[in-house]
Order: C-alpha cells, then structure tokens, then sequence
C-alpha cells in the first residue's frame, strides 16, 4: 500500500465525530493516523455524543497499553525476530508494527473492527512494513508468538484470547494487572506507567501497566 498524504475517506466517515479528522502523529518512534479533534469546532448535541461513545473508533487511539507493549518489543527485538506473530485486537496496527520493526518474520493483524484491519494497513504503509489479516473465515494462523494489549476491557474477547493464549507457543501481553486473566500463569516482565494518545476525557489519565509473559 502507498504511503497517503491524507487519510482514508472510509476511516474518516467512520469516526462518527462531526469536525473531527485523523492526524499523522507519533508514537514509540512510529507514525499512526490517529484521532485529531479541534475542540472549538467540535460542537456536539446529546445524540451525537451518545453514537460517538456507543462506536468508540478504539483505531483511532494509540492506547495505553499498546504504546508500552509497542516499546517493550522495539527495546527486545530478539523477542519476535525472525518469527511469525499475531497482533490480536490489533486497533491502530502500532504492536504489530512495531514487531515488523524488530525483524519478526510474518505478522498477522486481527480485530473484530474491520475499520482497525483498513486503518492498520494504512499505518503499515506509513512505516514501510507490511502486515497481513487474519481472515476469519480462514481461522487462526499458525504463529510462534501472540502480541495482545488493551483487550480485556471487552468480555467478548476473552474466549479467543484464552483459547490463543493456551495453543500458541509464546505471547507477550500488555494489561492492567486489575484485569489480568486467570486462566494462565503469568511472569511479570516489565510495569510502568504509560497513557493514552490522544488525550481526551478519561483516556488521558496515566495508568499503570505491566507487561506479562509466558511462564
């Protein structure tokens, strides 16, 4: 995929949010079309912030724990070089961009979103890295490592996650330890605070999260 100088028009309208738009900005060193909004044009009734936060576009955000998995990896590249990895709940791209950075030999990108699969691409092009979908009708493709960050907020996603988390070989995940699952034995890696981009509301608080790897 070419580089773009603007954004995609698909990702645009489905931001939801009248006045706002997608700005290159960066995040561990990489560069992401994330959500840019211009608070004195923004001008919302009830209604309007009611769909907005129901069809949050999460693709648009570089979250919290995404940007300190993205930067773990980038500090331990030997930790996916050279190996097939999946980023599940992939949102922006950034953690599977960033193990495409660190010389990880294949990587897959999967979230429920298909407006996240179109805006990783998207910032795939802009790091000169290529990720590749998991198609779901296709199932899960066969990896060395599982990469998964800000996903347990969402209950939906716990029986794949569990379900990969146990058949993959190693995996890295990112999460507050409040909302670690249970159904594994995890070896903290690394803890550090770490916020989410862009700012805005409740997302702009610093929130401590730890990185926990395969006992």
């Amino acid at each position: 995929m070419s580089v773009g100088e603007t954004p995609d028009a698909r990702l645009l309208q489905a931001l939801l949010l009248p006045g706002a738009g997608l700005k290159q900005q960066l995040s561990q060193s990489l560069l992401l079309w994330l959500l840019d909004i211009d608070a004195e044009r923004v001008q919302l009734d009830v209604a309007q912030i009611s769909a907005f936060w129901q069809r949050l576009p999460y693709w648009a955000f570089a979250w919290a724990g995404g940007r300190l998995l993205a930067q773990y990896i980038l500090d331990h590249p030997e930790l996916v070089r050279g190996k097939r990895v999946l980023d599940f709940g992939c949102g922006s791209g950034l953690v599977g961009i960033a193990a495409a950075k660190a010389g990880a030999r294949q990587v897959w990108v999967a979230d429920l979103d298909d407006n996240a699969l179109l805006a990783a691409a998207h910032n795939a092009g802009l790091n000169q890295v290529e990720l590749m979908a998991v198609d779901a009708q296709a199932g899960w493709p066969p990896v060395d490592v599982l990469l998964a960050s800000d996903v347990l907020y969402d209950i939906s996603s716990s029986a794949d996650l569990r379900q990969l988390m146990l058949q993959i070989p190693d995996w890295l995940l990112a999460e507050n330890p409040q909302v670690a699952p249970d159904w594994v034995t995890l070896r903290p890696l690394y803890q550090a605070v770490c916020s989410t981009l862009p700012a805005i509301g409740d997302f702009d608080d610093a929130v401590t999260l730890t990185v926990y790897g395969r006992t």
